[in-house]
C-alpha cells in the first residue's frame, strides 16, 4: 500500500499543498487517519480566517 509523502502543515504550506495533500488521502481512502484530520483541520482553519466565523446556521437562499 502506497501512503503519500504527509504534505507541511501550518503557516509554511501553501493552500495548494494542503487541498493536494487532503486530495489525495481522500482519493486513497485514508479519511480515518489522523493526518487526514489534521489537514482538514488547517483547510477550515484558513477558510475560516479568509471568509469569516462559521454560525452554525445555513443561511435561507
Amino acid at each position: 500500500m502506497r501512503h503519500p509523502p504527509a504534505p507541511p502543515t501550518g503557516a509554511t504550506a501553501s493552500d495548494d499543498a494542503l487541498l493536494e495533500g487532503l486530495l489525495q488521502l481522500a482519493v486513497e481512502g485514508h479519511t480515518d487517519q489522523t493526518q487526514f484530520q489534521q489537514i482538514g483541520e488547517e483547510v477550515f482553519t484558513r477558510l475560516l480566517d479568509t471568509y469569516g466565523v462559521d454560525s452554525g446556521t445555513p443561511r435561507a437562499r
